[in-house]
């Protein structure tokens, strides 16, 4: 039949193609015009600003990490902060019982032992905490005794007022109190220091909002005044930034 072609036949595109390759990087194209000032200032312009948008979106991003991690830092110093708080008034508590526990027992003694009742001086002496016998032997040693084992004046004060005496709860709660005042303040140095990470990261949005406007103004002097300040803004921050202790 005439009227069906052959399928076999294809358009020639290959001679459509090699015309555009040629045309594009033939060697008898025809030199460039002269570039407008205004392009070339434009071009220069716009360089400038895409590293100094490079350079201050790495640092913000750095900058609201490191911010991140003194905030966390601040967190965990205030919990543990809190932790040691709580565990220092239980010690508190422990030791204040503890006290009172040898108080009771050493003034009951002390009647026992006025009282002439050796067995019963000698049956609480016997159950004394360890620091607290430690501290009344050291009291007792004070006394002035006649060679008749009479006492002829009584050492000034008590057994609790003798640096040997100790609680150790007393002193786990001193410990922890002092631990958690400690935290406290790592807690407020570490918010400091994400507080100015944080003016850093504004520092450098400016850089981001002078650089980005620097381009859509005409005027020489004002894209120039755009371009130094953000890159001013920016040389500040990354300065800012780089002095300031990292967090990984």
């Amino acid at each position: 039949m005439t009227g069906v072609k052959n399928g076999s036949e294809k358009p020639d595109d290959d001679g459509f193609f090699d015309d555009v390759v040629d045309e594009i990087l033939g060697d008898d194209l025809p030199p460039p015009g002269p570039e407008d000032p205004w392009e070339r200032r434009l071009r220069v312009v716009e360089a400038t600003t895409a590293v100094i948008l490079a350079v201050a979106a790495v640092g913000t991003a750095w900058a609201t990490f490191q911010a991140s991690q003194w905030s966390s830092e601040e967190s965990d110093a205030v919990a543990a902060s809190s932790v040691a708080r709580s565990k220092a008034i239980e010690a508190t508590n422990h030791g204040t019982r503890t006290e009172q526990l040898d108080t009771t027992v050493w003034l009951q003694w002390l009647a026992a032992f006025r009282a002439g009742d050796k067995e019963q001086a000698k049956f609480l002496r016997e159950r004394f905490r360890p620091g607290l016998l430690r501290a009344h032997n050291i009291w007792v040693a004070k006394a002035v005794v006649a060679p008749d084992g009479k006492v002829i004046s009584a050492p000034a004060g008590t057994p609790f007022t003798e640096p040997q005496y100790v609680v150790p709860e007393a002193a786990r709660a001193d410990e922890l109190s002092a631990e958690a005042e400690q935290q406290l303040a790592d807690s407020r140095h570490a918010a400091s220091r994400s507080t100015k990470y944080v003016l850093v990261v504004v520092l450098l949005a400016l850089v981001l909002f002078f650089a980005g406007i620097a381009t859509k103004f005409r005027n020489p002097k004002v894209q120039a005044a755009l371009v130094a300040l953000a890159l001013i803004t920016c040389v500040f921050g990354l300065v800012r930034l780089l002095t300031m202790k990292q967090l990984f």
